[in-house]
């Protein structure tokens, strides 16, 4: 192959052509180089895992992002052992029998959302499921009202963009908006919460975390909001988004899932290794190290291509193939490491559902109008896709 014209910073590239890029690196230039962002761009899976293994060489400490953020205080903005005090405050509300206990919450939402569309054959998307199904969700989890999760949706899609700050005035405005409204709630939720014994939601617990006896602040609540409103609503959306796209290509797919349930964490995975909801994440290096014979100097920005790791040819069989029967499928969709996100387990278990769910009452799943992906350095976020399907006899 030729070699590919790489720019981290351009959003289109994400869109349109990392796969091929990706491809092209993983054979020729594992840790490459981009002269445009100046960032080192970490493409094998077992490299990725090196570099997420490696907290004290490869720092989250304010630099997870493509824009370095050193005030940042939330939980994936530390490293150890502070990012694991943080992390244990509310990891116990992320457990496999904490998930199990939202099963009747789960099952409910779907059908109040899937039940009225069947019979009319077609929606749209992201309005009808996968915005709504994650940010019903995440708001009741934090611990806003049922009636708040529309908020929560426009909330997780303004921060989604924050990566494209540099570059649109619009999505400056968009966060900035989204951080005034978060931080107005947080105004008026805090003090209830603080005058009342600690609840299971995530908000009550932060508002009685301490750290070192230091209690926190509303500024660093703020911060864990805004990680878990995108993490836990855009991510899933995504997810699903382009899965069922996927699944439209593959109705071979569908209907074995709908023949075997017993696929449906095997076909999980696979939709998470082939969609890969995030393109990256950062690392930045805090001593002179080594990696595949290339030196990488103390300051250097790393960064790690997830949806490459998941194409890895040395890992995967047929990587481009998408086979729901995929086993293994050691994907790095969730990350690795110290950083391992806290909250595979929901979203795993959010996507298990729909899928059963829909199996069991759709088949035929067609492209209407298609997908619509937004140009978007941090995610392949999806902005509008209507799918037809025929009602299961």
């Amino acid at each position: 192959m030729t070699k590919p014209e790489i720019n981290l910073l351009d959003r289109e590239f994400w869109r349109t052509r990392q796969h091929e890029a990706w491809t092209w690196a993983r054979a020729n230039e594992p840790v490459y180089y981009d002269e445009n962002s100046r960032f080192w761009a970490i493409t094998k899976h077992a490299d990725l895992l090196h570099v997420e293994r490696h907290d004290e060489i490869f720092s989250s400490k304010g630099a997870y992002r493509v824009n370095e953020t050193p005030n940042e205080s939330n939980i994936i903005a530390n490293d150890d052992p502070r990012h694991l005090a943080q992390r244990r405050i509310v990891s116990r509300g992320f457990t496999p029998k904490a998930v199990d206990a939202w099963n009747p919450h789960f099952e409910k939402l779907l059908d109040e959302m899937i039940d009225p569309l069947t019979p009319v054959g077609q929606c749209e998307v992201v309005d009808a499921i996968a915005g709504q199904y994650p940010a019903r969700f995440t708001c009741a989890l934090l611990g806003f009202p049922d009636e708040e999760w529309p908020r929560v949706k426009v909330w997780s899609e303004k921060l989604m963009r924050l990566d494209a700050a540099m570059f649109d005035s619009d999505v400056i405005k968009g966060v900035m908006e989204a951080s005034q409204e978060i931080w107005m709630a947080l105004d008026t939720k805090l003090p209830e919460l603080r005058g009342c014994p600690v609840g299971d939601e995530l908000l009550s617990k932060w508002a009685h975390a301490e750290i070192d006896g230091v209690p926190f602040s509303q500024g660093k609540v703020f911060d864990e909001v805004g990680l878990f409103v995108a993490g836990g609503a855009e991510t899933t959306r995504t997810a699903i988004g382009h899965g069922l796209r996927t699944f439209c290509d593959h109705p071979d797919q569908w209907e074995l899932l709908y023949e075997r349930p017993e696929l449906l964490m095997s076909a999980v995975d696979e939709v998470l290794r082939w969609v890969t909801p995030l393109n990256n994440m950062f690392r930045k290096v805090t001593t002179d190290t080594e990696m595949r014979g290339v030196q990488l100097k103390a300051g250097d920005r790393v960064a790690l291509i997830y949806p490459s790791a998941n194409r890895d040819e040395e890992v995967f069989d047929d990587p481009f193939t998408f086979d729901i029967t995929r086993d293994p499928n050691p994907h790095v969709a969730f990350g690795f490491g110290t950083h391992f996100c806290i909250g595979r387990n929901f979203a795993r278990r959010e996507i298990e559902l729909l899928l059963g769910k829909l199996t069991r009452v759709w088949t035929n799943l067609r492209v209407v109008e298609e997908i619509d992906v937004e140009p978007n350095i941090f995610a392949p976020a999806v902005r509008r896709f209507v799918m037809g399907f025929s009602p299961r006899d």
